[in-house]
């Protein structure tokens, strides 16, 4: 059996392996294995940039309250990387975590890697639950984000309940992907 208890590299793999190509599981095996390591991952090749968002059951407009319920829909939009455990049908209780899904975007710049991540979440078909996708979405498109501008006191400066409000269509109704 193996098991991981490395927290870094649960929580930022995915971004280092998309701007790398190198599977960081896959180096952290062979080493426990006894093997060393390749020279791709002794110098490493820098890709690009990419963005990580952690899709959460909750609600913004509410104090970030974990919500539960059924995902009626779950489909992120393609383009992006997807690493979650849930499904059409799956059922978000009040016994784990109210984590989704990690969703990450790859591009050439940062701007058009918060830009893919956006437009992805944006078109994403979630369903039955509230989430915070709107406020990541918003987020992602924030001056200050594009900018760098963003440091741990950003909750203390945006309303997190019109930064996670719903997301209206064109004649001004609630959003429904």
């Amino acid at each position: 059996a193996f098991l991981e208890m490395n927290t870094r590299l649960q929580v930022e793999h995915p971004v280092t392996e998309l701007i790398t190509g190198l599977d960081l599981v896959r180096l952290q095996i062979l080493v426990a294995a006894g093997e060393p390591l390749p020279a791709e991952a002794l110098s490493p090749a820098i890709n690009g940039h990419a963005i990580e968002v952690r899709l959460y059951a909750e609600d913004a407009t509410n104090g970030f309250l974990p919500v539960t319920g059924t995902l009626r829909a779950f489909e992120i939009a393609p383009g992006v990387r997807v690493d979650t455990g849930v499904e059409t049908g799956s059922v978000v209780s009040p016994y784990y975590d109210a984590m989704v899904a990690e969703v990450i975007a790859h591009a050439p710049t940062r701007d058009e890697a918060a830009a893919k991540l956006a437009a992805a979440l944006a078109g994403s078909r979630l369903q039955g639950l509230t989430t915070n996708r709107d406020l990541l979405v918003r987020i992602l498109s924030e001056d200050e984000l594009l900018t760098g501008g963003t440091d741990t006191a950003y909750p203390d400066r945006h309303d997190p309940a019109q930064l996670g409000a719903a997301m209206l269509d064109s004649d001004g109704a609630r959003a429904e992907h």
